[in-house]
């Protein structure tokens, strides 16, 4: 039964489209699944059009097709900014930082929160270098005093932007990413080791953008003479792709573009390991979903992906070189157990009402 009949606003410029890649959209989609629920209202204020939404969402569209320029979303956003639009909504919820300045000196201007997915100055540095990371960082800086709450996925992005924004440490809260409950019903591995023999069948599954690597994780395999007869699936797109399909040559890599949720559970129940050989993460869903269905999980140390092992410091590598022997140590693990730990803790069910009371935190203090 409804506990809170209020509005909830998900505002993102991530592609929602049906089997985009990104951790953003199965952010929103799971957090907008878990609210209907609970009994609020959700409206996608979306770049384009927004699939596998519940339907008792309310799409209001910044535009009608998707644009992948932050910085056209945002003049975009800016111009959604009305009376109109914004009716009946209690809270924004925005899940990158500096498009709330699209509201800046707006008469209406909202209560809002943000989830900060990994420390988006460094992404941003990573992938369009430094001009433009130096200039998000400032809207950054004058925007992130006028949330609420600030959520961040992980444990080392929170010590980030506590130590760069010290006077807002009270107002940031570690709240992990999540995974629908009914994922881990339908993911149940089975009680065994997998019965799979021959050779190993790798997975990477994500954005193909350069901070990911993916580049390792085929160089890694083309050098371990014990993994030359792998086969590595990449299930993603994304700028990156052509130059690594001119990689791979000489390779069994095979890309499948981007896939539907239910493909990745079959890839997952497929795959001996989940390989990421990313420089810096966030909290990866696909990780989460990768273990809930029983498929053990390889990454680098100090990528930001170890709150997320209980004990699987072998599946841990400590760098490039040393990917392959966490491969092997992965596979073993696959086919010889024991299985992997289930991440109930990463269930929305646990998850959810730690955002909604962060929601109710907001609203309190607008009332005192």
């Amino acid at each position: 039964m409804s506990r809170d009949s209020r509005c909830v606003a998900l505002v993102t410029g991530a592609n929602l489209g049906s089997g985009w890649p990104g951790g953003t959209r199965s952010y929103v989609l799971g957090l907008a699944r878990f609210l209907v629920r609970d009994g609020l209202r959700v409206v996608f204020v979306s770049n384009g059009h927004v699939e596998d939404a519940p339907s008792e969402c309310e799409i209001r569209a910044v535009r009608e097709v998707y644009q992948p320029s932050s910085v056209r979303f945002q003049r975009d956003l800016r111009g959604w900014v009305t009376s109109e639009n914004m009716r009946g909504i209690d809270l924004f919820h925005f899940q990158r930082a500096d498009d709330l300045a699209a509201f800046d000196r707006k008469a209406a201007f909202p209560v809002a929160v943000c989830t900060l997915h990994g420390d988006a100055t460094r992404g941003i540095r990573r992938r369009y270098g430094v001009p433009f990371a130096w200039a998000y960082a400032r809207r950054e800086a004058r925007v992130l005093p006028l949330f609420r709450a600030i959520i961040v996925v992980d444990p080392r992005t929170a010590q980030v932007y506590q130590g760069r924004f010290p006077s807002l440490s009270d107002r940031i809260v570690v709240i992990p990413n999540a995974i629908d409950d009914a994922w881990f019903a339908a993911a149940a591995p089975s009680d065994g080791p997998s019965s799979r023999e021959g050779p190993a069948l790798l997975l990477f599954a994500g954005r193909l953008s350069i901070e990911k690597r993916v580049d390792r994780i085929i160089q890694a395999i083309r050098n371990s003479p014990d993994l030359k007869d792998a086969t590595l699936l990449i299930a993603g797109s994304g700028r990156e792709e052509a130059r690594l399909r001119a990689l791979a040559d000489g390779c069994t890599v095979q890309f499948l573009g981007n896939v539907a949720p239910s493909e990745l559970l079959a890839l997952y129940r497929r795959a001996d390991a989940l390989v990421l050989a990313s420089e810096f993460e966030g909290c990866p869903t696909v990780v989460i979903e990768a273990l809930a269905a029983g498929c053990p999980v390889v990454a680098l140390a100090g990528s930001g992906v170890e709150p997320l092992f209980e004990s699987g410091d072998s599946l841990l590598a400590q760098d490039e070189r040393d990917l392959p022997r966490a491969l092997r140590s992965a596979i073993r693990v696959r086919r010889q157990g024991p299985p992997v730990r289930r991440p109930w803790t990463h269930a929305w069910s646990r998850v959810g009402p730690q955002i909604l009371e962060q929601y109710r935190r907001v609203w309190r203090q607008g009332t005192e």
